[in-house]
């Protein structure tokens, strides 16, 4: 089996410094047919990332020397998709790796089947997308991403969205979006004026019902998002949200 649908496996880096965990991971991701490496080290993560392009890391926040948080500012900024592991006792730890631009967390210990379906709808997301360092370092959250929930462009004020081409603009400026951020604002620019629950967003953007962890997460990519398209994200003009509903995009 290709998890990637073609004749190139899905690349994933493995990064954790207990060995058993390793070892489990990487086993099971091989076993579904992903071309896998791992490494007990942020300062190793970083070099295999650099040279190998993977298109997932799977990251424990918990890294001696430089630390997860740091690999995962890195990494994001590269455009590199990133699956957070953090302690199920320590839900700070998946706030702060979403504050540093993770896509998705697991806590441990984990089910493997939701570790698989997790990654799997991650790589689902970037398909279609440049891999890091192949055309730029953001990546282009367009490709697979086209259509699936704005079909088509949809400007409000000075905000414009093209989802044929994956792009968002404010005036000319030309905002740079994760997949995450990317199809997030899509959802919302649905049916602008009208909110969405989180357990929608939930559903839609992380094929997830964890309802305890995951409207901390949606939180989180909401306020990436309007600090980039927002021109005072204290004071949002485009992302609305109204209590107890959801969150929407302002009407034109």
């Amino acid at each position: 089996m290709n998890p990637m649908g073609g004749e190139e496996m899905a690349r994933v880096l493995v990064v954790d410094d207990e060995q058993a965990i390793l070892d489990l991971l990487v086993f099971i991701l091989e076993d579904q047919g992903y071309e896998v490496r791992s490494a007990g080290r942020g300062d190793t993560a970083l070099e295999i990332a650099r040279i190998w392009n993977p298109d997932l890391v799977i990251l424990d926040i918990g890294l001696p020397g430089i630390g997860g948080l740091q690999v995962c500012r890195v990494l994001h900024e590269r455009g590199t998709l990133v699956l957070v592991l953090s302690s199920h006792d320590k839900d700070d730890q998946v706030v702060e790796g979403l504050e540093e631009g993770a896509d998705d967390y697991v806590t441990k210990p984990f089910n493997h089947r939701e570790l698989l379906l997790r990654v799997e709808k991650l790589l689902e997301r970037s398909r279609g997308r440049e891999r890091p360092g192949q055309k730029d370092q953001e990546g282009t959250p367009g490709g697979a991403l086209r259509g699936v929930f704005l079909r088509e462009p949809l400007v409000l004020g000075d905000l414009r969205i093209d989802p044929l081409r994956g792009e968002v603009f404010r005036g000319e400026v030309a905002v740079q979006l994760t997949v995450t951020e990317f199809r997030l604002l899509s959802l919302l620019a649905l049916a602008p004026g009208h909110p969405v629950a989180v357990e929608t967003i939930l559903e839609r953007i992380w094929n997830s019902s964890d309802w305890e962890g995951g409207a901390e997460m949606v939180k989180v990519n909401i306020r990436r998002l309007r600090q980039k398209i927002e021109p005072d994200p204290s004071r949002p003009l485009y992302i609305l949200n109204r209590r107890g509903m959801g969150y929407y995009l302002a009407e034109g």
